[in-house]
């Protein structure tokens, strides 16, 4: 076992420490797989996806889009259709959920600007609690299928398209609390993806005081240590054992990289500290490789490059945010609710536009193929929208920090 310790959100002392001997070019590298080579990594990823803090600081306007009253009636007019029609809501589509040509311009601007733009657009200016939770999902869902049509599961037995994230070790027992998912606490999230191509949230409530949500470029992540540490991209790119925390046999651990090359020179990223460091009730399991000390230090270099990059999303109760997580990760700190849980409560999408025709690696079509492919032995999908909020349901999610 490495002898460094390990958490799931790095304390900052440790980070600090760990930073210090990262920035002074402490080597790694006899820990990594030599067969490997780093001529197979781009050296340099020029796009508008690669930001810094103080890039995108002058520009967060360009990543919102404000809908006027005008816009909000026509998706209430549209929502409305969908529930005088009862059309279900895995048949909602451009088609039937329609709207005025210039706010369908907007939103398709909205996947430009996600896939290649800044890598994130919040929609702002709905009043979730106007709406009833059958109606909030219908605006949500008709407002997804303009900017990216198709829905990932989210769960690992591949039926779930919508997902409750809420504060649920709040309402459950100690022992209860202490199996959850970072996500389901009002704990901080370190930088990650969902591992999904368009990860959207819609924020029905927020909380009394914090949880705000962080994005930052992956992309300027790349750049940034193909400059200094090129060995961190390769240890990125080497293949990691993740651990599901679930029963090995339904879900055994997973072997994949958390960065992905195409053969283009794309990249892109589905990464996480969770399923190597575990967190409180849920550790990693011993039988598994152990994290070795070049791992720590690519997650801890991670954690600190996302961070001194990140900016806070623009959004506030009633908003959603779309965000490219392929080239974008994503935070959130530590929050308090005023005296009942659950009050914080977002919807989650995994979307994907196939118009855009993203490059999706070899080493990650087999994940994209379980998100975006087929359930069902004739090649169709059965798809199931959780309208309301379960206890447990945050059980079954596939990727929750």
């Amino acid at each position: 076992m490495a002898a460094t310790p390990l958490s799931y959100y790095p304390p900052e002392d440790q980070l600090a420490a760990r930073i210090k001997s990262f920035e002074s070019n402490a080597s790694f590298a006899a820990e990594r797989d030599a067969s490997n080579e780093n001529a197979r990594l781009p050296r340099f990823l020029e796009s508008p996806l690669a930001w810094t803090r103080e890039d995108i600081g002058g520009e967060l306007s360009q990543c919102v889009l404000k809908l006027s009253e005008t816009d909000i009636t026509s998706l209430e007019n549209a929502a409305k259709n969908i529930e005088d029609q009862s059309i279900p809501l895995s048949s909602i589509s451009t088609e039937n959920f329609v709207l005025p040509q210039q706010l369908k311009e907007s939103l398709r601007k909205v996947s430009d600007q996600c896939y290649y733009g800044r890598g994130f657009t919040v929609v702002q200016g709905l009043d979730s609690a106007k709406y009833s939770p059958e109606r909030n999902v219908i605006i949500y869902a008709g407002i997804a299928t303009h900017v990216a049509p198709q829905h990932g599961f989210l769960d690992k037995n591949r039926h779930k398209v919508l997902c409750h994230v809420v504060n649920a070790a709040s309402e459950a027992s100690s022992a209860e609390a202490a199996q959850k998912s970072p996500g389901f606490t009002d704990g901080p999230l370190a930088f990650h993806t969902d591992n999904c191509e368009i990860l959207s949230l819609y924020a029905l409530d927020v909380a009394t005081t914090g949880g705000q949500t962080f994005v930052s470029s992956s992309y300027q992540l790349f750049n940034e240590l193909a400059q200094t540490r090129p060995e961190v991209l390769q240890t990125l790119s080497d293949y990691w054992v993740l651990d599901t925390f679930k029963d090995y046999s339904q879900f055994p651990p997973v072997t994949r990289p958390m960065l992905h090359v195409a053969d283009t020179g794309d990249v892109m990223f589905t990464y996480s500290r969770f399923p190597m460091a575990g967190f409180k009730g849920k550790q990693r399991n011993p039988t598994l490789a152990p994290v070795n000390e070049a791992q720590i230090a690519a997650m801890d270099a991670v954690q600190y490059i996302m961070a001194k990059n990140a900016v806070p999303l623009p959004w506030k109760k009633g908003d959603i945010a779309f965000i490219n997580d392929m080239a974008i990760m994503h935070a959130r700190s530590g929050f308090t609710e005023n005296g009942h849980g659950l009050q914080r409560h977002l919807l989650k999408f995994y979307l994907r536009d196939p118009a855009q025709n993203w490059k999706i690696p070899v080493s990650a079509q087999k994940q994209w193929e379980k998100t975006y492919g087929p359930n069902m032995p004739d090649g169709g999908r059965d798809e199931e929208w959780c309208i309301r909020y379960e206890v447990g349901q945050e059980d079954d999610w596939n990727s929750n920090g």
